[in-house]
């Protein structure tokens, strides 16, 4: 099953955002989510925002302590030869047609257990 969360839509600080992460896979874990979708933004710079490098340095986290398995930028979503997106992808084949998904960099999404 596939779960979307928008971190950013209440403007959290990057603190915050990360905490809601972290909150939202353990809920998914109870849900049996195996994909969960974040959209956190990208910044409004252009050039990628404080919430997207901190949430991503809290996934690396994660997936070295073993509570994820990998997770993508959506950016790099539908990259060819990325084993990660193949998982996903076969699993959930419909998530290619959602085009917020695919090469979004304001979104990450994480492989929870396939």
């Amino acid at each position: 099953m596939i779960k979307v969360v928008n971190i950013k839509k209440d403007f959290p600080n990057s603190e915050y955002a990360v905490f809601l992460v972290e909150k939202e896979i353990e809920y998914s874990k109870k849900e049996g989510v195996d994909v969960l979708v974040v959209v956190h933004g990208y910044g409004a710079s252009g050039v990628g925002g404080l919430i997207k490098s901190e949430v991503h340095i809290k996934l690396k986290e994660l997936v070295n302590k073993g509570k994820i398995k990998s997770f993508i930028p959506g950016e790099k979503f539908s990259e060819i030869n990325s084993l990660d997106s193949e998982k996903i992808i076969k699993k959930h084949p419909n998530i290619l047609i959602e085009s917020q998904y695919n090469l979004n960099p304001g979104i990450t999404i994480i492989n929870i257990s396939i």
